[in-house]
């Protein structure tokens, strides 16, 4: 008896259909919104973000201490990191700037806040619905200095953690002394036994909270080690807030194409309502 061809051929088609699918969801691109004290300071994060490869897109900047972006800014990315650095350096408006992450993250939006923005508002953390209507994966505390490095790993098959081997948090190793919301999940900590990264997924996008500050040692006296894996740690953030895909195989081929599907369709999906926003506001 002649063996069927059809099954080969349904693994060849639905093969195609995932390598189609990733390739058109893949290239997620990220803006960095930081309030930086260095000069220097977004370039080092910047450059250290697309140096990992992990993200596939490019890595754009935007000084918030200078400005906040609109909403049409931010849906042009597919996840944003935001953080600011010293009181004595706020963002423009943390008011403004937590009210367009919160209706960046509706329409689908990944947002990775770190740094100073776990603050209190009195310590110029961040501010407005971003905050009050729970977007956050924090409650807001104060500083903690001398916080180390890498410590126990709660979940060490979350994407966050993929191929994190070290983290060294520098000479200052400044935290703050967080809990997770309800919604949220905790996946490592610092080794003083502070939260360093969780993340949660209750909103239409990924919110994702570190509990760093992402200017290096390069830049900013005291900060992260360079040869520990606090670029990777970010990207990792950035990637899985934007939905990128893990590795083929990980996963059915089929669960591959309909995943990248739907991430594509998200991103056509903010742009859309984007540009129907600015027409309106026309």
């Amino acid at each position: 008896m002649k063996r069927s061809t059809l099954l080969p051929r349904l693994r060849t088609t639905l093969a195609a259909a995932a390598l189609c699918a990733t390739a058109a969801a893949a290239q997620a691109s990220v803006l960095i919104l930081g309030a930086p004290v260095q000069a220097g300071g977004l370039a080092d994060v910047q450059s250290k973000i697309a140096a990992t490869g992990v993200v596939s897109g490019v890595v754009d900047v935007f000084n918030v201490a200078t400005g906040t972006p609109t909403l049409a800014m931010l849906t042009a990315y597919d996840a944003v990191l935001v953080y600011n650095e010293s009181a004595t350096v706020p963002f423009a408006s943390a008011l403004q700037l937590g009210n367009v992450l919160a209706d960046y993250v509706d329409l689908g939006g990944g947002v990775v806040e770190a740094g100073l923005s776990h603050a209190t508002s009195g310590f110029k953390g961040m501010q407005g619905r971003f905050v009050s209507a729970n977007y956050d994966v924090f409650n807001t505390s104060n500083n903690q200095n001398s916080c180390g490095g890498l410590g126990q790993v709660v979940r060490s098959d979350s994407p966050l953690m993929r191929d994190i081997t070290s983290f060294n948090g520098g000479a200052s190793a400044l935290c703050y002394r967080l809990t997770a919301k309800a919604g949220a999940e905790i996946v490592a900590d610092w080794s003083n036994g502070q939260a360093l990264a969780g993340y949660r997924m209750d909103h239409n996008g990924v919110v994702v909270g570190l509990n760093m500050f992402p200017t290096s040692s390069d830049v900013a006296p005291g900060g992260w080690n360079p040869s520990s894996d606090g670029a990777l740690l970010m990207a990792n953030s950035l990637a899985f807030a934007a939905g990128e895909l893990p590795e083929p195989g990980s996963l059915a081929l089929l669960g591959i194409a309909a995943l990248a599907a739907g991430v594509a369709g998200r991103r056509r999906a903010r742009a859309v309502k984007a540009s129907a926003a600015a027409v309106t506001m026309a």
